[in-house]
């Protein structure tokens, strides 16, 4: 039976006007009627509630849409410098084309780029590394542990920038292989990277691609992971002697953090560039991979011996420290030898003096002051003794000690100077060379040893210094006190020479040791060090610079005598009251020069190349011309004298074998017992 309509047909209509009439069936239509009207409201109620569920729940989503809902991944996209993000369905600007100005490298990497999500954290693959070390790694000698390798990392485009310039350099100068480690997360191909930079087929530049797969997507702790791995494969397979990043903070943390991480463990140098490395640093890219290998062995010291009543000299002295470009070397550290008397303006001054400055360094102070307790006037040999226990080097062969007298102001270039110095004469492939260098000069002297005979610089008779011969650097075997490096391995060996000779002047009457060469105007320890610069045919490297700069100049208006020549001079010359006169010192009528401030190459002869020892002119203590043939064969003739006088052996006797660090060759045994 079918259910009862709400509205009835068109036949219900037709019938009689009777059948609605009310009567026996009249209960039963209504009942129908009343069920239809409540199914119907039943049915409207509940259309009405879902409806309203519906916009409910729509409300409730909308209000609480999640907000780590993934985009679609889109390839990165690189933007000129100067570009902006297109709008709407603006299609993206290319990469940069071959050729393209290196100038704009920072607007291709800075430039606005569609974001990606840095959540992944799956295994590390190298698609490309593998080909390119192993086409290198016998080519270069890279299984050997000691080779020519130097490898130049980064993981951002901007060091990137900053670092091939230099790599391209290098590579120039033939003495290394020089290697590109592209360890970052972008995209972009090795091919457009050196158009990009200009980095020709000339540059001879060995690439190598150490990103992982997956990394625009990748997290920071899985491209630091992918970075220390990356530099183990090369490491493992082409072992270079140093890597070279830059410092200048336009590099990626986990790029640093992974690298230093790994190099650590695996004993590898690490240098780091500060930004200006491109104009300032160049002479870096000079040096071979032993001298690069060095790097962070090689350090120095300084020594200052301040006199009484030297607050002016010392505070210039000190302030000219301060401006010196230390750049991302370890910075030196600085002793200070105060006398028994300080002044109030030295105590004042050196209350508030950090070394090296806060903005230099993160390594904590590295500033010593000794105060001296004796009261009394030194003598000669109790100078000489404190200068000598005022350093000791940990490690001969890597620290070095500069002497500084408080007269003298330094150029900021004077770091750079030693540091490129140190490293190609006494680490390079060719340190044999120098086995006879006691150190470094920045001081250029005006006068011999008695100060009395105007000394003349001696000129180059080699054609590469071109029309200006007197540019040439030059060996003396005179040594200097005013600004002079001394190496750590002669400076131990000069401790044992004057600790034998000593004890020899007290059993003796040794009159070569007791014969006095060297001006009263010097302190006396000078003298032990020409001593065994004759015994031993030692010498010094002195500067030559461009443009008659310097790296040291003297201020000899309150010049001071050494404290233990003091009376002397002062009896031999009653009428000079500060003991500074220039008609009898020679030494106090030298002008002051003008400090170099250019960029080292710009400064030094040649472009910067540093010359070898052999190139170098070579003069005897007395400034007689000489080689090191001729130099030696006085040295031996010297040797046997002093040995006979002041090592009190016999003549005939039998002379020991020379060792490192030691002069017992030329005293006899019972000198020392």
């Amino acid at each position: 039976m079918a259910p009862p309509r709400l509205f009835p047909s068109n036949e219900e209509l037709s019938k009689k006007d009777d059948d609605h009439k009310p009567g026996a069936k009249g209960p039963m239509v209504w009942k129908t009627t009343q069920r239809a009207v409540t199914h119907l409201h039943i049915r409207v109620v509940k259309r009405v509630a879902l409806g309203a569920i519906i916009l409910v729940a729509f409300y409730l989503f909308f209000l609480n849409m999640p907000t780590d809902l993934k985009p679609p991944r889109q390839r990165p996209n690189y933007l000129h410098s100067g570009d902006t993000a297109h709008k709407g369905h603006e299609s993206n600007p290319p990469p940069p084309s071959a050729g393209q100005d290196a100038s704009s490298v920072k607007g291709y990497i800075d430039g606005n780029r569609i974001p990606e999500e840095r959540t992944f954290e799956g295994p590390i693959k190298f698609y490309e590394l593998a080909t390119t070390l192993h086409e290198v790694a016998v080519k270069t000698s890279g299984s050997n542990v000691f080779n020519r390798n130097i490898v130049f990392a980064a993981s951002s485009l901007s060091s990137a920038s900053i670092l091939l310039p230099l790599a391209c350099e290098m590579s120039s100068q033939n003495r290394n292989y020089v290697h590109f480690a592209l360890m970052g997360r972008d995209d972009i191909s090795i091919d457009i990277l050196k158009d990009v930079n200009r980095v020709t087929t000339e540059c001879k530049i060995i690439f190598h691609d150490a990103r992982p797969d997956l990394g625009p997507v990748s997290t920071d702790f899985r491209m630091r992971v992918s970075v220390s791995a990356g530099f183990g494969h090369v490491h493992k397979f082409i072992h270079p002697q140093a890597t070279i990043i830059d410092s200048s903070g336009e590099e990626d943390d986990f790029f640093i953090l992974g690298l230093k991480h790994r190099a650590g463990i695996l004993g590898s140098t690490i240098i780091e560039l500060p930004g200006n490395a491109e104009q300032n640093m160049l002479w870096l890219t000079m040096l071979d991979s032993a001298s690069l290998n060095a790097w962070n062995r090689a350090r120095i010291d300084m020594l200052v011996h301040a006199p009484t009543e030297s607050s002016g000299s010392l505070i210039r002295l000190l302030n000219s420290l301060k401006k010196a470009d230390l750049f991302s070397s370890a910075p030196p550290r600085l002793i200070i030898e105060l006398p028994n008397d300080v002044d109030e303006t030295t105590k004042r001054y050196l209350e508030n003096f950090q070394w090296p400055p806060k903005s230099d360094s993160n390594t904590g102070s590295l500033l010593s002051i000794h105060h001296r307790i004796p009261q009394k006037v030194l003598s000669p040999e109790e100078n000489s003794v404190r200068f000598l226990e005022s350093f000791w080097p940990a490690d001969s062969l890597g620290s070095h000690i500069l002497v500084l007298s408080p007269r003298v102001e330094l150029s900021p270039l004077f770091f750079h100077y030693l540091k490129y110095n140190i490293l190609e004469y006494k680490f390079s492939a060719n340190k044999y060379e120098a086995d006879n260098l006691l150190g470094i000069s920045l001081d250029v002297p005006a006068k011999f040893l008695d100060d009395k005979i105007p000394f003349i610089p001696p000129k180059s008779e080699n054609s590469d210094y071109g029309k200006t011969p007197n540019l040439s650097p030059y060996l003396w075997q005179a040594p200097n006190s005013n600004a002079a490096l001394i190496f750590g391995d002669k400076w131990v060996e000069l401790h044992d020479f004057v600790s034998r000779t000593l004890a020899s002047q007290h059993k003796s009457s040794a009159s070569t040791a007791s014969a006095k060469t060297v001006s009263k105007s010097y302190p006396s320890w000078l003298e032990h060090v020409l001593q065994l610069s004759r015994v031993r045919g030692y010498f010094t490297l002195y500067p030559s610079l461009k443009n008659l700069d310097s790296l040291a100049t003297l201020h000899n208006e309150l010049y001071q005598p050494p404290e233990e020549y003091k009376d002397d001079l002062y009896s031999e010359d009653p009428t000079s009251e500060l003991m500074a006169n220039p008609a009898k010192y020679k030494s106090l009528a030298k002008s002051e020069v003008p400090l170099a401030t250019k960029s080292l190459l710009k400064t030094l002869p040649r472009n910067g190349v540093l010359p070898k020892i052999s190139e170098m002119p070579m003069l005897t203590w007395d400034g007689e011309t000489t080689d090191l043939k001729g130099l030696m064969g006085s040295a031996t003739l010297r040797a046997t004298i002093f040995r006979q006088e002041v090592g009190v052996c016999p003549a005939g006797a039998k002379v020991k074998d020379q060792r490192p660090g030691m002069t017992d060759d030329l005293f006899c045994q019972e000198i020392v017992a």
